[in-house]
């Protein structure tokens, strides 16, 4: 039989095991975000010699942005610098005067091109430095946060969304007494959510994106208004233009995807109240 003192000694080296095994796992997964970083700065060299709409960038640029969002809190500023980063060069109008030679904005595109680039490499770099110091997030570590600041438990009643839904999700969720009002703020907020991809998107057009804008506006007035005094027609032409810009989003086509069936739903709401 073993003795207290024993039984001890087993119980401490149990537990320096199984703390060290812990930080082994987050020692590798750590390794491994810095893997992965590091190989698209290197990648970032062959990059730098192509433009905007080389496929190849564009997988670089996809790559990057889904490391920076697995690894890094949704709040980080070096995910939200390279989230807004453009690499296409917009005020055409300023640097390169209408009639200049296309060798002249095909060099300005690229000096742009260049500048995102070196912007691109010093966030990355700086992100390898967070993770090497702080670690990458974890959802773990978020709710353990949330707790200590006195967020709700799982015992609590309540429950909180943290992204919109869809029309028929919020009914069900707040059962028969939700109201038009409730309703409307949902899919407001998915407008809202429209209104700030299409701000980012780097393939639509300054036109298309004030026209877009002045959509969702209009939108946005008559979504909280009672179904009966809404201008059905005003929903049908702003939602289908609204959709139609959408559509040229390509680059940002996944952020839009979990609110563009908002406005899909107001247009064919429409179509019925002006059969």
């Amino acid at each position: 039989m073993l003795t207290i003192l024993e039984i001890e000694q087993l119980f401490a080296i149990f537990k320096q095991a199984t703390g060290e095994a812990s930080d082994s796992v987050a020692t590798g997964d750590d390794d491994k975000a810095i893997r992965l970083l590091n190989e698209q700065l290197k990648e970032l060299e062959t990059v730098r010699g192509l433009n905007y709409h080389d496929a190849q960038f564009k997988a670089w640029r996809d790559t990057t942005m889904g490391y920076l969002e697995r690894f890094l809190p949704p709040n980080s500023p070096h995910l939200s610098t390279f989230r807004n980063l453009s690499f296409l060069r917009r005020a055409m109008t300023t640097d390169a005067p209408w009639g200049s030679p296309k060798a002249t904005r095909e060099q300005l595109d690229q000096e742009h091109f260049l500048a995102a680039c070196r912007t691109a490499e010093a966030t990355i770099k700086a992100v390898v430095k967070y993770i090497e110091e702080l670690g990458v997030h974890t959802e773990q570590a978020s709710a353990k946060s949330s707790k200590a600041r006195g967020g709700t438990s799982r015992g609590d009643v309540h429950q909180t969304f943290n992204a919109p839904v869809s029309m028929n999700q919020a009914i069900a969720t707040g059962g028969a007494s939700q109201n038009v009002g409730q309703v409307g703020d949902t899919i407001g907020a998915g407008l809202r959510e429209i209104a700030e991809v299409f701000k980012q998107s780097e393939e639509l057009t300054k036109r298309q994106i004030r026209e877009g804008l002045a959509g969702i506006d209009t939108l946005s007035v008559e979504v909280q208004k009672p179904e009966a005094q809404r201008n059905w027609k005003s929903i049908l032409d702003y939602g289908e233009k609204v959709l139609a810009i959408a559509g040229k989003a390509t680059d940002l086509a996944s952020k839009l995807a979990p609110y563009t069936p908002h406005i899909a739903t107001l247009v064919e709401q429409a179509k019925h109240w002006l059969k």
